[in-house]
């Protein structure tokens, strides 16, 4: 008797491995069950509980039926036959468990030089900016171990900070340039397995107990960001008018974790917040809810991911009726189709050095003109 209910937890239950495996995946281990795709490293296969993650694309805890869709670039019922299709275990179903918390095991260096040197020569951060995050605490560099082969190299590690300062996630970026290990992008970039669900790098501007002060005139400001260097160079870029804001990277594009950095910025302790996720509701729905109640006004929420195609359609679905959201994305450059914030700030970089280096010229120029004309 046919039984679509039953074929699709039979698919769902499919050893993820062997999936990916038919699929042509080549996969590195990067942890005991966790395995990340060499072709897009922010994919990531969790074996323990046989679902996926792909970060850049704000995908978290998806299921085998929803990978060969995403990779196959299949419907759903084409992925469902891929699967049934294959001679692949089985596993048991297990009852979801409750996350584990966040163990913080990256060796951190003494020093922030080789950190310093990557984020102002290869980034074009100022020492300021770079100073500003560390002061917040958010920003180490760090010692990555390859447990295949063995070898580590320094990083720069972006932490996801909670209202206590408690370290529940992150990511890495590789310092040291290796194009035949990183074929990709030439350097290391992975997000710490385990990081807290919908958990962000984030930093405030301004006294954080003056966020829920806020009024219609003068909201909070919440800016948005892909990735922690974007974040970074944006605020490069545009410090001197940010205020009475929080900036907020989602490692990828993940509406929850855009609630979630609103509601532990407005919560004046843990306790508050622990109330709101234990009495009224979790903290990565609380901005759909409060939206439909017309809670937000007070609010405003700045898009500042890339300008490309995932950043556009991102903002135009964030299905927010009654929240005031502007988008503010880098320019693109004529013939481009894509520009983030830290490729902005690099141009912007170079064309000071270019008028620097014409008004030197036009000195000397001046200066041996005047001196001609006593001759």
């Amino acid at each position: 008797m046919y039984d679509p209910d039953r074929l699709k937890n039979e698919a769902k239950n499919t050893d993820i491995l062997t999936i990916a495996e038919s699929l042509g995946m080549e996969l590195d281990k990067i942890s005991s069950h966790y395995y990340s795709w060499k072709l897009h490293d922010s994919l990531v296969i969790d074996t323990e509980k046989n679902i996926y993650h792909w970060f850049s694309r704000g995908l978290k805890g998806k299921d085998t039926i929803d990978l060969v869709k995403q990779v196959k670039d299949v419907s759903f019922k084409e992925a469902l036959q891929h699967i049934l299709g294959l001679d692949a275990q089985v596993l048991s179903p297990k009852q979801k468990e409750p996350q584990k918390p966040f163990v913080y095991r990256v060796p951190e260096a003494k020093s922030f030089d080789y950190a310093r040197k990557y984020l102002k020569n290869e980034r074009g951060l100022s020492d300021e900016t770079i100073d500003f995050f560390l002061s917040k605490g958010v920003i180490a560099q760090g010692i990555y171990k390859d447990y295949k082969t063995g070898e580590t190299e320094p990083v720069v590690v972006f932490k996801n900070v909670d209202l206590t300062g408690r370290t529940v996630g992150g990511a890495l970026q590789g310092i040291w340039y290796n194009k035949q290990k990183y074929k990709k992008k030439g350097r290391l970039k992975m997000t710490l397995p385990g990081s807290e669900h919908y958990s962000g790098f984030q930093i405030d501007i301004g006294e954080k107990k003056n966020f829920a002060q806020s009024t219609k005139e003068a909201p909070f400001k919440l800016y948005v960001f892909e990735g922690p260097l974007d974040m970074m160079a944006y605020y490069n870029l545009h410090k001197e008018r940010l205020n009475n804001a929080r900036l907020v990277a989602l490692h990828g594009l993940n509406k929850g974790t855009i609630s979630k950095s609103i509601v532990d910025a407005l919560c004046s302790d843990i306790e508050s917040y622990k109330n709101l996720e234990a009495n009224v509701i979790p903290a990565h729905q609380w901005l759909r809810d409060a939206d439909e109640k017309g809670f937000t006004d007070k609010l405003k929420i700045i898009i500042a991911t890339d300008n490309d195609k995932a950043g556009k359609e991102f903002f135009l679905n964030l299905g927010l009726k009654h929240t005031k959201v502007v988008p503010h994305m880098p320019p693109l450059r004529p013939g481009e189709t894509k520009a983030d914030w830290n490729d902005h700030l690099k141009l912007k970089n170079q064309e000071q050095m270019v008028k620097k280096s014409q008004h030197t010229v036009a000195s000397v120029i001046q200066k041996n003109h005047s001196s001609e004309l006593y001759v």
